[in-house]
């Protein structure tokens, strides 16, 4: 399988995953707060690992040492990437009060923030990965040409 469409297969991952997420059953604090609470953690649990496989594959694979193509992160700069960084590591930091979280209501609020953070680590790793000139874009114009 060509590293387009594996990245094509994880990015409908994530998609997928993303609207699943944002589906209105957990909108309401009351609604949310009455489900229980093993219920409520094994679903942010699922989440954040769906998330971090189906987003995080594809770059590892573009911004790895062995990546076949020009690394990503010579187009990228400095800026983009520690933004990137940044984002994972707030979502890293909500993952952890996962733990410490004393009632549904925290819980909750976890998730809201979870939501946030993964919709712009989405933005951001799509962002990076259609730039000009990287692996993606250079792909897609050698496609274009072929055709």
């Amino acid at each position: 399988m060509s590293l387009l469409a594996s990245n094509r297969k994880f990015t409908k991952q994530v998609v997928k995953v993303l609207n699943d997420w944002n589906k209105p059953r957990f909108t309401d604090r009351d609604a949310f707060c009455k489900v229980s609470w093993k219920m409520n953690r094994r679903k942010i649990d699922e989440f954040a690992l769906l998330m971090t496989e189906g987003l995080f594959r594809p770059l590892i694979r573009t911004l790895g040492e062995n990546s076949d193509k020009p690394l990503v992160a010579v187009a990228t700069g400095k800026t983009e990437l520690m933004k990137l960084l940044q984002l994972t590591e707030n979502a890293k930091l909500e993952m952890e009060a996962i733990d410490t979280a004393t009632s549904n209501k925290e819980l909750f609020e976890i998730q809201l923030r979870l939501r946030g953070i993964c919709a712009a680590l989405v933005d951001e790793s799509v962002r990076i990965m259609n730039l000009e000139g990287t692996p993606f874009e250079l792909k897609k114009q050698e496609d274009a040409r072929g055709q």
